[in-house]
């Protein structure tokens, strides 16, 4: 199961500072902006976030995340591709 939930007190100014609409906790939690939190092509970005963290192992998943952001640029992780390619519905 995953909850999806507004952002609040250290999510909230972190994800301002990133100027992210939505992070993915290790514990299958959602954390959107307000303005949000009924955005299905936002939901399914991290959704897919959620579905590369079972398939890999958090750990692993983070090291690679971490790794590829580092050689690829955040929009260029191929994490990241895969989450905006199942934006649409």
């Amino acid at each position: 199961m995953v909850d999806i939930k507004p952002w609040f007190g250290p999510v909230k100014w972190y994800m301002k500072l990133c100027k992210f609409q939505g992070w993915t906790s290790y514990w299958n939690v959602i954390y959107l902006d307000p303005k949000y939190l009924t955005d299905e092509r936002l939901i399914n970005h991290e959704m897919t976030h959620i579905k590369q963290m079972e398939e890999e192992g958090k750990f692993k998943f983070t090291c690679k995340y971490i790794w590829w952001t580092l050689k690829y640029g955040y929009r260029d992780n191929p994490y990241e591709v895969e989450a905006r390619a199942s934006e649409q519905p």
